[in-house]
Parts: C-alpha cells; structure tokens; sequence
C-alpha cells in the first residue's frame, strides 16, 4: 500500500516535486527502523540521484540526503563485518554496488560545483555544503575499499579515485585534499537522521591513505595554512606510527612549514608515543632549504628555477 501510495504520488505531482522527495525520505527511514535495510539503501540512492540531478551537490538537501546514506553504509559497514567473520553465508551490506553508485554519484559533477565556488562572492552555505559532501566521499572511498573483492572490484574502485585525484579537488573551507581528510579524526559525518552521540570515527584510516597515494594523490600538497597532511597526522589527536611511516615512505617532507612556522619534524619528535627513526628521512638537501629559509638568505636568480621552487616550499 505504502509503496503504491509512494508510484500514485510521483505519478500526480512528479519525482522532482517537494512531498514526493519528502515521502521518500521517511518512506526509507520507517524501512530501516523496520530492518528492511537494503530496502532503505535503494530508497535513499533514488532520492540521492534525484537531488543531484535537480539540485546539485550544493544544494542543503542534497547534502543531509547523501549524509544519511553514507552514515548508514557506514553503521551496516561497521556491524556486519563482525556478523560476516562468523558466517561465510550472511550477505554483507551493504553492497559493493550500492557504495560504487553513491560514489559516482557524489564525483559526476564535483568538478563543475567546485568551478562554480571559485566565482566570487561565495554563498558560505555552499561551501559547508560542499565540504559535507567531500566528507562523505572520503567515507565512500573508505566504503570501497572495505567492501570490494576480487581483481575486477578493486580496479573498478581504483579507476574511479583515480580519476578523481586527477581533478585535483579540495575542500572550499579549508582547502584540503582528501589526503588531509583521511587522516584527520575529525573527520566525521553527521546526520539529522541517525543518532551522533556515538559517532564512529573512521579516520585516520591507513588503508585509504595507502589507496590514495597509490592513485597519485599528492603526499606533501597544502591547504589554506600551508598545512601538509603530515602536519595533520602529525598532531597528537590524530598521531599514529604507522601512518606517520606510511606517509614518510610515499615521500613526505618533514620539513616544510606551514604558515605558524610548525615542521612535522618537530611535532613527531616531541610525541612521547613517537618510534619512528626521523633521521632516515632528513635530507641535507632539506637541510639547507630550512637554513637558507630561516636566515632569510637571497636566493632568487642565484640558484637554479628548479630549486626555487623547493625552496619556497620550506619557507612559511
């Protein structure tokens, strides 16, 4: 009855009309309070599909719809896992499938919503709503990789990051890459659907940030700060030995500084929790990039072009 409530609905005032979208929506919320899950899944996907056709990415509704979707991946991501270690039968939810269509759906026109923000003035609300939406393609991604099995899945998976890396997105707030994102704690998504008292914090994640390097993400690009995402994962909230040393061995600086004059070096080095040998990683090169910075010693046409630019990296 429901359902065919939901078609006469559609059928009278159209897909893309307000109380059409709106029954979807609590039509798909009483399907998941019910544990109809996948039911919910394929609901929120069409009404996800519809606000990005018609609204784009920028848009407020946009954003809590693609927000709930995600944060409910996530929760049946999190739960089943443990169901599936003990049962080889369970279908695991949710589906590879599934998180591949919300991917595709969030990147397909990302880089003309991100065109659109740099013409000023910037609504603010499109920004955040912008930047929401590249929080939940950074839990897409963790999704993907979580859920993709056999050769054909995982290159599927790495073509489509692939191709986003290469339009060299980040956040319109804060300019951050995904790099950043993924190995931040703080980055979480909240919704208005779901409870967020016992948010599941996802990040810093060493699978992703392993996947993204290995899709040409940039180990050492900057956001608004000059903040490189050794900086990021270098702060006590976030610090991990493991990604510190995943990140270092991709080609990480420790030495660049962003615009507070703070080195990676010197934020590892004074963690108590720290086992990384950070002199592997120092070269005499950076060395003397950090002095003839420091000292603020000429150098411009006196070096090579392409030590200019190295340099101008380590200066704050």
């Amino acid at each position: 009855m429901r359902v065919q409530s939901l078609l006469i609905c559609e059928r009278i005032l159209g897909i893309t009309h307000k109380d059409t979208l709106f029954r979807l929506t609590f039509r798909g919320a009483s399907y998941a309070d019910s544990l109809q899950l996948q039911r919910c899944i394929h609901l929120w996907t069409l009404l996800l599909e519809i606000r990005v056709q018609h609204n784009s990415i920028l848009h407020f509704d946009t954003c809590f719809a693609a927000q709930a979707l995600v944060r409910l991946m996530l929760e049946l991501n999190e739960r089943n896992t443990h169901l599936y270690e003990f049962n080889a039968d369970f279908e695991h939810l949710p589906r590879f499938v599934d998180v591949l269509t919300v991917f595709n759906l969030l990147t397909e026109t990302i880089s003309e919503s991100y065109e659109l923000l740099q013409i000023r003035p910037v609504h603010r609300k499109q920004q955040e709503n912008f930047d929401n939406i590249f929080k939940c393609i950074a839990h897409a991604i963790y999704l993907l990789v979580s859920t993709a099995h056999g050769r054909d899945e995982i290159r599927r998976v790495y073509m489509s990051v692939k191709e986003l890396v290469k339009l060299n997105i980040c956040s319109a707030c804060t300019s951050d890459t995904l790099l950043h994102l993924c190995v931040s704690r703080l980055n979480v998504i909240k919704s208005g659907y779901l409870n967020d008292n016992n948010l599941n914090i996802i990040f810093p994640d060493a699978s992703v940030i392993k996947f993204l390097l290995d899709c040409g993400m940039n180990v050492n690009a900057k956001n608004e700060v000059k903040s490189t995402p050794l900086h990021i994962a270098a702060q006590p909230y976030n610090f991990s030995n493991e990604i510190i040393s995943l990140l270092l061995n991709n080609g990480a600086d420790l030495d660049q500084p962003n615009k507070s004059d703070e080195r990676p070096f010197n934020l590892i080095a004074s963690n108590p929790a720290n086992t990384v040998s950070l002199m592997n990683y120092i070269t005499l090169k950076c060395l003397a990039a950090t002095v003839i910075s420091r000292y603020r010693i000429p150098y411009k046409e006196e070096i090579p072009k392409c030590l200019e630019d190295f340099l101008k990296h380590h200066e704050p």
